[in-house]
């Protein structure tokens, strides 16, 4: 029953990342805890206007998890075309997956 719901409110296969988004994967630093999330570029990249009035891109997230206090720190620079320039990250790393 689960499982159906889940491919209806996401479709049949949502392991593959669309063009729409990317995923981001980041392990803790402290407790050692990975994850695993989905970013939508649509909705959760912020613009910058620049002064020669082009637009690029930011996104910026803290992770955490249930147990550990620490918290992991991302950010994400994005060309016109949001395409990724750079990213940095606070009390963790990016893992490949």
């Amino acid at each position: 029953m689960f499982k159906k719901l889940a491919e209806i409110l996401f479709g049949k296969d949502n392991s593959h990342p669309s063009s729409d988004g990317f995923f981001l994967n980041v392990r803790c630093s402290e407790c050692g805890d990975k994850f695993h999330l989905f970013i939508h570029k649509s909705w959760e990249l912020s613009q910058n206007f620049e002064e020669d009035g082009s637009v690029t891109y930011f996104f910026k997230k803290m992770i955490f998890g249930v147990g550990c206090p620490n918290r992991i720190h991302v950010e994400m620079q994005f060309d016109s075309n949001k395409n990724l320039i750079s990213r940095q990250i606070e009390n963790g790393e990016f893992i490949e997956d």
